[in-house]
């Protein structure tokens, strides 16, 4: 640090040896090993530590980081990584604590916009039993799979699926089933959103949203979407205001008509 704080700069050096880096802050590592291979020179940067030594979990996360992103443009990657191990804090007071990697990069990204625009929207409880993930063998770099979920977090509407998904196909081939899955959860969470939908489940070829209240299913557009899709819908009122979808055999296709008829009423509204 006394290095970098001082500016010196040596363009022909192409080793740098750093001991105990275990000790050291992301930031900092990643500073310093950035002070070799200035010029057109191949250079190495070896960070050490004491031999047997057991260092905490945060220690050993972040010598991984330096070690995974060394790509060209790295900076911005291992500052999201950074926030993961750190923490967030509270990013509008001086309170620093709490963890991003307890909640997610979604769930964080929404509380920081609500706390910055005073928006709030209702995050529906997930009862879904498919695979929805990226899988390593399909993306392996890290960073390349915490780009990709964040794109896929901020999924709004069909077209932003269609985009993504076209973005993925091109950038890493064909989608595995699994991603398709997380894609099209993304589109349907964003639509229940705006009908502040309690739950989404999906149990045995059967999907449901349950409705906080009696009164959203006298929203207008929900009643015009549920004209439209009479044939695979009903109402189920024994516990809560649920809205079922039946008759699909494969789950895809099921996810897939309750967010056409999600996006059919936000629609609607516009008519």
């Amino acid at each position: 640090t006394t290095i970098i704080e001082n500016g010196v700069d040596l363009p022909n050096a192409n080793t740098i040896v750093v001991i105990d880096s275990d000790r050291l802050g992301i930031s900092q590592l990643y500073q310093l090993k950035g002070r070799v291979g200035r010029s057109s020179r191949l250079a190495y940067a070896y960070f050490t530590y004491k031999a047997h030594k057991v260092m905490s979990d945060n220690a050993s996360a972040r010598l991984r980081a330096i070690m995974e992103f060394t790509e060209l443009g790295s900076g911005y990657k291992l500052a999201m990584r950074d926030l993961e191990i750190r923490g967030a804090g509270n990013v509008l007071g001086a309170e620093q604590h709490g963890h991003m990697d307890k909640v997610g990069y979604e769930l964080y990204s929404k509380l920081l916009k609500e706390e910055l625009t005073g928006e709030s929207q209702t995050v529906a409880e997930l009862d879904i039993r498919v695979n929805a993930y990226i899988p390593e063998g399909y993306i392996e770099s890290a960073a390349g799979r915490l780009d990709s979920y964040k794109q896929i977090a901020e999924i709004a509407t069909v077209e932003d699926y269609k985009r993504v998904y076209a973005s993925l196909r091109d950038t890493y081939g064909a989608l595995p089933i699994a991603v398709e899955n997380l894609l099209v959860i993304a589109a349907l969470k964003s639509y229940a959103a705006k009908f502040n939908v309690k739950k989404i489940s999906l149990i045995k070829g059967v999907g449901s949203l349950e409705f906080s209240t009696l009164e959203t299913l006298g929203d207008k557009r929900l009643q015009a979407a549920m004209d439209k899709h009479a044939q695979n819908v009903r109402l189920n009122m024994s516990a809560a205001p649920v809205v079922e979808f039946f008759g699909f055999k494969d789950n895809r296709i099921l996810m897939a008509e309750m967010t056409k008829f999600l996006k059919f009423a936000t629609t609607f509204a516009r008519l």
